[in-house]
């Protein structure tokens, strides 16, 4: 009888590599963002769409709008922003679109024109039969206190301003990048027209504001007033109404709305010479208020060009890759006439 060699023991059973398993729980993790970020898109898509309207103009923006309106226009026919609204009016938040219980839209709702009449603003100028105060003479002691404001219009514009104005002129900017007239429910202007007066005392508020503002109005009934329609004119021009009231202070201050300039998109363009048409006529209506059109000196005939005549004569590129905005040399060329403007009314040097 032969002896058996003793076999060896079992081993313990085989296990996968560790990485093995890392690499899956890194799959796992991936999968579980972005299918959280897919509920998202689809249950938050009007939150997208405001963060979206935020950003600096940009690829990042055009992207983020690219992807989140269109989801947005979806989510509201089939109604997958149920929830969304659900859990806001359960949070005491107003969950309907176009901005329903904003200041801006309610009062809009409520503004009454006054009849338009000649105004005692200056050459050219359209104002209200109710005079402004005099202006007072500012000097470099006393320099006149300037407020710059809007949409992504005064990002060049307004340093610009500041940078070319005399020591009688003390300007102050802020601009509101993605912000409008049209979307109070992202970003109410006539709110925040009351707090720059309580935190910066203007004399003369220059406005700047539209760029953003070629989409339709959404009002407290959910009716939508297409772009560039005459019902959307007319609404556009009872929200300029009100917050340049705020502006003005029934014209204890001034309030200079720039034009939009021409537009490369003829589209965007024709939405333009609306809104143009739209805060010209505010203007007329309120007291304080004037209307300052930059077509002249930044077009060529009326029509949109990426050269123009710059301040020392040559020929500058004025406009930005996107045909909306101004480039730097742009702005000078806009900031030359605003100041001249604003040194015709006040008198100064």
């Amino acid at each position: 009888m032969t002896e058996r060699e003793d076999s060896a023991p079992p081993g313990p059973p085989a296990t996968a590599p560790a990485a093995t398993t890392g690499v899956v729980r890194v799959r796992q993790a991936f999968l579980l963002v972005a299918v959280t970020l897919g509920l998202l898109a689809v249950l938050r898509a009007s939150a997208m769409v405001h963060a979206g309207e935020g950003m600096r103009p940009g690829l990042t923006r055009t992207l983020v709008l690219g992807v989140a309106r269109p989801t947005e226009r979806i989510t509201r026919t089939v109604h997958l922003d149920e929830p969304d609204r659900w859990l806001s009016r359960a949070f005491g938040h107003d969950a309907k679109s176009g901005g329903t219980f904003s200041e801006l839209a309610s009062a809009a709702s409520r503004a009454e024109a006054e009849p338009d009449r000649p105004g005692a603003l200056g050459p050219g100028a359209a104002g209200s039969h109710r005079s402004p105060l005099p202006p007072r003479h500012p000097t470099a002691a006393d320099p006149l206190r300037v407020l710059v404001t809007g949409d992504s219009l005064t990002e060049s514009l307004g340093p610009s301003i500041m940078n070319s104005a005399p020591a009688t002129i003390r300007a102050q900017t802020e601009t509101r990048f993605g912000t409008g007239l049209v979307r109070p429910d992202f970003f109410d202007w006539a709110t925040h027209a009351r707090a720059q007066i309580t935190q910066r005392n203007p004399e003369l508020v220059i406005v700047a504001m539209g760029g953003n503002d070629g989409q339709g109005i959404t009002l407290a009934d959910g009716t939508v007033l297409p772009a560039g329609s005459d019902a959307w004119t007319a609404e556009y021009q009872r929200r300029a109404i009100v917050v340049m009231r705020i502006w003005s202070g029934d014209g204890a201050r001034r309030v200079l709305w720039l034009s939009l300039p021409p537009a490369r998109s003829d589209q965007l363009n024709g939405y333009f010479r609306r809104l143009n048409e739209a805060t010209l006529d505010a203007t007329t209506r309120v007291v304080g208020a004037r209307y300052l059109d930059l077509t002249p000196w930044l077009s060529k005939n009326g029509a949109y060009s990426d050269y123009l005549t710059g301040t020392d004569g040559n020929t500058v590129l004025a406009r930005a890759r996107d045909g909306v905005h101004l480039s730097l040399d742009g702005a000078r060329i806009a900031a030359g006439h605003v100041l001249e403007t604003v040194r015709s009314t006040w008198n100064l040097r």
